[in-house]
């Protein structure tokens, strides 16, 4: 059985045929995209962005392996420094390729969540829960745009500082001057050849654009999956809460009629909250991957960075900065992505139980005990080891704090 996709524009200027709803993930699909693997467009991609997802592949593939090699063969050779430096964007770009492939290899499971996430906005025609929709389309952009400029930061950090450093050594009259390539690797050939310097500078700064997409490209999707959930998560409470305001609080029990009205209401909530939370279990299906393999690096990486920032000298300690900050971005939207479902979950869960349904009969308690029910388990969106909450992203950051402490005192 083929999935049916939701056709996509484009260009800007189609905004006409496209429906609204999927302006909530317009800068998602800008950025994975440039890479080549926007999901929804998976069963019916052209050649070319097929093409140009392997082109961004190999050439992450080609930088890990250049990377590692150098850093091997610093190590072999007494400069523990320089092997040190070649960890983290090595570790930045395994991470990306590997959560691209996952993307690609889960692509019909997230399909399939932005296919109900389409059909749930088709169908949701309430005035507050389009407010909200807005609102939150316009919270996952920013925090989509901040993630955008950090991680761009960091590539940018690492293209012009080797050129400030040839220009210091230009103004210091120092010949021959040494040709510095923005990322450090084992190449099989001299680079400092005019024309292989330039064509492998040339290639290394292309190679920016697939690290940056695929550190961005899962986690701001799932950031924006994320944040839409809790906001339907939001919108059941305040349908709860409306219907609480309509009862009558000076009765006891409810008449027939009002009960048949509650009845007909809670039903459809009811339903919705089921397919909020089986869209949660999809979510989690489809990420868990991409979680893993975000909460493992950015581990790996933070430490590394501890170590990095006392063993590397002179201006490169600069790019530790934007570097630390990306990594710490992404580490905290994955985590506050799955703290703000669980915290939504568990506001339905309290309102539900603060609702007046022993006013009520039996069908209609049964209702709303089965909201409890469903609610008390808690929606999440945990992987294997990790929590992915806020708590576990402030524990991995005061590690990484002990870490610098505990270096401070042996250097």
């Amino acid at each position: 059985m083929v999935t049916k996709v939701i056709p996509f524009s484009n260009s800007d200027q189609d905004d006409v045929t496209v429906p609204s709803k999927w302006k909530i993930f317009k800068l998602q699909r800008m950025i994975l995209l440039i890479f080549g693997c926007w999901p929804s467009d998976g069963l019916r991609r052209p050649w070319h962005m097929k093409a140009l997802a392997a082109i961004n592949l190999l050439t992450l593939a080609v930088c890990i392996l250049g990377e590692s090699l150098y850093g091997v063969y610093s190590y072999r050779n007494g400069r523990l420094n320089e092997a040190i430096e070649s960890i983290c964007p090595t570790a930045a770009r395994l991470s990306g390729f590997l959560r691209m492939c996952f993307i690609l290899n889960n692509m019909q499971k997230i399909v399939n969540v932005l296919n109900r996430i389409s059909n749930i906005i088709q169908t949701d025609q309430h005035p507050r829960e389009n407010s909200d929709t807005t609102r939150l389309m316009l919270l996952g952009q920013q925090f989509t745009k901040y993630m955008l400029y950090a991680s761009v930061g960091t590539a940018v950090s690492y293209g012009i500082i080797p050129y400030i450093i040839m220009a210091y050594s230009w103004f210091q009259g120092q010949y021959p001057l040494p040709k510095l390539l923005p990322f450090k690797l084992l190449l099989p050939f001299d680079s400092q050849d005019p024309v292989l310097f330039t064509l492998s500078t040339i290639f290394l700064n292309y190679a920016s654009i697939p690290t940056v997409t695929s550190m961005l490209g899962d986690v701001t999707l799932f950031t924006g999956i994320c944040i839409y959930i809790s906001g339907q998560f939001q919108a059941i409470k305040l349908e709860l809460e409306a219907i609480s305001a309509t009862l009558d609080n000076n009765s006891v029990k409810s008449s027939a009629s009002e009960t048949r009205r509650v009845n007909l209401e809670l039903r459809r909530i009811c339903k919705r909250h089921e397919d909020i939370i089986d869209l949660v279990a999809d979510t989690r299906s489809a990420f868990t991957p991409n979680i893993l393999i975000v909460y493992i690096f950015a581990s790996i990486m933070l430490c590394v960075v501890c170590v990095a920032v006392f063993a590397v000298e002179g201006i490169y300690k600069l790019i530790y900065i934007p570097y630390t900050m990306s990594v710490l971005t992404v580490l905290y939207f994955y985590s506050y992505s799955g703290t703000v479902i669980s915290y939504s979950g568990d506001s339905v869960q309290t309102m539900a139980y603060d609702f007046p349904w022993y006013r009520f009969d039996r069908n209609t308690r049964h209702l709303i005990q089965m909201m409890m029910i469903r609610a008390q388990y808690g929606s999440n969106v945990d992987v294997p080891f990790f929590e992915t909450s806020l708590a576990s992203f402030s524990t991995i950051v005061r590690t990484a704090s002990s870490y610098i402490t505990l270096m401070k005192s042996f250097l």
